[in-house]
């Protein structure tokens, strides 16, 4: 006879609106392909970004399978919320997804921590009524031919420019403390430097506030950055001249470098004090599977993390899950995981609005550089 178990899920609110929705599919096709178990289903509503806090607060009444944004990932092991993967479960993770989503989900002791379901990460929006497609790689060719806007206060882009320049987070996959953070020295003085050139430029404007989501709508601006979130509103105004891309390249002592915006992902966790630890992992298995992954795409238009899926032809032809997939293979760098990465967020914020407000220039800014490296690696950490 088969097996009677419940299997509490959380996911979110638009992915469980009725019987069509992503969730409910999913779940049905579980069951139909599992005629082992009789599952009830428990499902509830909880954001990618409000797993941690919800499910932390008291991991043995948490879901069985949940959803997270892999920034909280940290927080999620800490706590004993998520389970480490092994056998078939890791080696699906491994053969689904390229390095960088791999990474995502990576801990510091070379763990694996869920299964990638779609890309969280930034790249960039042009009109392609102003800039052409022969444009789109050199940050310095767009400003020829128009407005480009950057928000350089927000630490979640202006990295983007020392990663460029070789700057680095914690190691290669973000997880690395004792590798700490390195923004000082050459990179950082290479990276400001650039900043403080393109601030020179009347065609770059610093973003903020929805300026540049707003001038794109208009036609006043020819790129800015931001991410999937967006696409929706842009597209009502600009139609099939809205253009989507990963970040543009740099120029940086002579040469163009690479800007890399931070990769991280949502992904689907199991949780370690789940009843039926068996059922939890196929079942989160089946919902991060390439089918699974392909339906959500198709329902709600989220970028499957899957790297196989950027062959299907509707994939193919969506500009955002083309620029997001680009991003995650070679303009992006791991967002760390780790704990030692939040006193990192407000120094690296700071510098960017000092740059922005005209307070570091071409006359201080090696000076700017060392006092920030020195709260990265000593004062603040």
């Amino acid at each position: 006879a088969p097996e009677a178990i419940t299997l509490k899920v959380w996911a979110p609110q638009e992915d469980q609106v009725d019987s069509s929705s992503w969730l409910l599919q999913v779940e049905a096709a579980f069951a139909a392909a599992h005629p082992e178990y009789t599952i009830t289903w428990d499902n509830g509503v909880c954001a990618e970004g409000d797993a941690k806090t919800l499910i932390t607060a008291d991991p043995a009444a948490g879901a069985d399978v949940y959803m997270y944004a892999n920034d909280h990932l940290g927080g999620l092991i800490q706590a004993g919320a998520v389970a480490k993967l092994g056998g078939p479960f890791l080696e699906q993770v491994k053969a689904d997804n390229n390095e960088t989503f791999v990474g995502t989900v990576t801990y510091a002791d070379g763990d694996v921590y869920g299964f990638p379901v779609a890309p969280n990460t930034w790249f960039m929006f042009y009109n392609k009524a102003i800039v052409g497609d022969a444009d789109i790689t050199s940050l310095e060719s767009i400003l020829e031919k128009g407005v480009v806007t950057f928000d350089v206060a927000n630490s979640w882009n202006m990295p983007a420019f020392f990663f460029a320049a070789g700057g680095s987070l914690f190691g290669d996959l973000g997880v690395d403390a004792a590798a700490g953070a390195n923004f000082g020295g050459q990179a950082g003085y290479d990276a400001t430097e650039a900043l403080l050139t393109l601030q020179e430029n009347p065609n770059f404007k610093w973003d903020g506030d929805g300026f540049g989501n707003n001038s794109l709508k208009d036609g006043t601006v020819a790129a800015y950055f931001s991410g999937d979130w967006d696409y929706a509103g842009l597209y009502e105004k600009l139609g099939e001249d809205l253009g989507a891309v990963a970040a543009p390249t740099v120029m940086m002592n002579g040469a163009p470098a690479q800007l890399k915006a931070y990769a991280g992902s949502k992904a689907v966790g199991v949780n370690p004090n789940a009843k039926n630890m068996k059922a939890a992992m196929q079942f989160a298995a089946f919902l991060a599977s390439a089918d699974s992954q392909l339906l959500r795409f198709q329902l709600r238009n989220i970028t499957p993390a899957v790297t196989a899926l950027g062959e299907n032809a509707d994939v193919a032809a969506s500009i955002v899950a083309v620029a997001e997939s680009a991003t995650m293979a070679y303009a992006s760098v791991a967002q760390p995981t780790i704990a030692e990465m939040n006193p990192v967020w407000g120094p690296v914020g700071t510098f960017g609005s000092n740059i922005k407000d005209g307070m570091i220039t071409m006359d201080n800014y090696k000076t700017a550089v060392d006092d920030l490296q020195a709260q990265l690696s000593g004062g603040g950490l």
